[in-house]
């Protein structure tokens, strides 16, 4: 923990919370909060995120802020992703320690304290653990499938990297925001740097509060992508592990067919062997082409230079 004193301008406890589209969890989740953080005895600011809703969402939390100075809204020009808007998340928050919470409700804001006391004990990181989940069985499958499958490929091992309930010490968050890639998966990279040295707890889960889940099954496929190719080049070696089978199986081929000639056991059609042939190779080809493109697209977006997220309004009372 950063052994600096906590003044007005950095409060002890920050909660960093995305928000978009959900208008109907804000009230109950800004009441649980208020009763959770008072109890606590921290000084606390809660810093919310609204990542271009198309619903009420901004209006509310002017409301919120102006009825306590506490809540902070940082509101963007459009929709950015969730993962810009925690990044920009963690670029405000100035508390000691920096919560980050979804705001559907479905982590209880009443875990808080519990996770905040585990980085305490002097971890820089503390994940809370989802018990007994509440997602649909072909979502908490395809999370296994996917957790075990990624750290297969990058060797990076995310606990329960979907739950979106995390704290932080201010360290960390200051090493994060020295990042400044245009594609993340943030919890990839938190997981990274911590080395898997970061502290758990065992949290409940309940079903979202209200609305649905913001992510699609294909953004949930890009986010899988942007992690794999962020944190591993084995994409771009698959074509050469492919050409090199398919050139082993193809001199295994031509040695059979040539048996097969120098004993009179008869030959393999030209046609239906060069058939196969070619098109196994373009395969490999388009795989190699595909995964290159991948990372070339990648590349571009970082030298272009553009902003991660660009910020149309942020709600805050001066520091006293």
């Amino acid at each position: 923990m950063n052994s600096e004193t906590p003044t007005a301008s950095r409060p002890e406890l920050t909660i960093v919370i995305p928000a978009y589209n959900e208008e109907g969890s804000l009230d109950e989740l800004y009441r649980r909060l208020r009763e959770v953080l008072d109890a606590y005895g921290k000084t606390y600011e809660i810093v919310f995120v609204e990542d271009g809703s198309r619903d009420r969402t901004f209006e509310m939390l002017s409301a919120l802020h102006d009825k306590d100075p506490r809540v902070r809204v940082v509101q963007f020009m459009r929709n950015f992703g969730q993962q810009m808007a925690i990044t920009a998340g963690f670029q405000y928050a100035r508390g000691e320690v920096v919560v980050l919470l979804d705001a559907d409700l479905q982590t209880p804001p009443e875990e808080i304290p519990r996770l905040v006391d585990k980085v305490n004990e002097g971890y820089e990181i503390a994940y809370g653990i989802r018990q007994y989940r509440m997602d649909s069985f072909l979502r908490r499958a395809g999370s296994w499938v996917m957790s075990k499958l990624l750290y297969r490929i990058t060797g990076i091992n995310i606990p329960d990297s979907a739950s979106g309930f995390i704290a932080l010490n201010r360290r960390f968050v200051e090493t994060i925001n020295m990042y400044n890639e245009k594609s993340r998966y943030l919890s990839g990279l938190l997981a990274w740097l911590s080395y898997g040295r970061g502290g758990t707890i065992p949290v409940s889960h309940s079903a979202r509060y209200a609305g649905k889940s913001k992510y699609s099954l294909w953004q949930l496929v890009m986010l899988t992508l942007t992690f794999v190719c962020n944190f591993t080049v084995l994409p771009l070696r698959i074509g050469l592990f492919i050409g090199t089978a398919v050139m082993g199986l193809s001199l295994a081929g031509l040695a059979w067919a040539g048996l097969l000639a120098i004993f009179g056991r008869g030959t393999l059609d030209p046609l239906w062997f060069l058939g196969l042939g070619l098109g196994f190779i373009s395969g490999v080809q388009l795989v190699a082409i595909g995964a290159l493109g991948e990372y070339i697209g990648r590349i571009y977006g970082e030298v272009r230079g553009q902003p991660n997220f660009i910020v149309r309004t942020i709600l805050e009372r001066p520091a006293e």
